[in-house]
């Protein structure tokens, strides 16, 4: 049984490192955070959305290993013709895949996940109002993701009628 529901954490990244603190009843969670430094990744969905993934996760998904492969070890797994091109949206998946660093704090044994400073302000939603505002949450496909909030909020309302 959970200690906290399953609402969306909301946070914002320490100015001084892009860290964002993952509450402990989030990393409890997450089976691959143990030990005190984990290599993580973040993948980009639509603009706003990052999916947080293990190494093992990576490796395991034959879209993403390739990439993998190519960030860590700088060389594509496969040559071919010159002429020869992957259709944009699986080409766009080298800028989609990030790798993280994801890191227990010493004293307060809480997880954290630092962004890249690139990664906020290229990928952050061109109306985001807030670029410092995030969610953490569960997604129904079983994978913790961080949004922007303001990404979120126009998500879960869009065609609502709010009081």
């Amino acid at each position: 049984m959970l200690d906290e529901p399953l609402v969306p954490v909301h946070t914002s990244p320490d100015p001084a490192d892009n860290r964002i603190t993952l509450p402990k009843h989030v990393s409890d969670q997450i089976p691959w955070m143990t030990g005190t430094n984990v290599q993580a990744w973040l993948l980009i969905l639509p603009p706003g959305r990052y999916r947080l993934l293990s190494d093992e996760q990576v490796q395991n998904c034959p879209q993403l290993e390739p990439v993998r492969l190519l960030i860590l070890e700088g060389k594509p797994p496969v040559v071919c013709e010159p002429t020869y091109t992957k259709d944009l949206k699986d080409e766009a998946m080298v800028a989609r895949l990030v790798p993280i660093a994801v890191a227990q704090h010493k004293q307060s044994q809480r997880w954290r996940i630092s962004f890249p400073r690139e990664l906020l302000k290229e990928f952050a939603p061109t109306d985001c109002g807030d670029p410092k505002a995030f969610s953490v949450l569960l997604s129904l496909e079983g994978y913790w993701e961080i949004w922007y909030t303001d990404v979120l909020r126009r998500a879960a309302f869009d065609g609502c009628a709010l009081p």
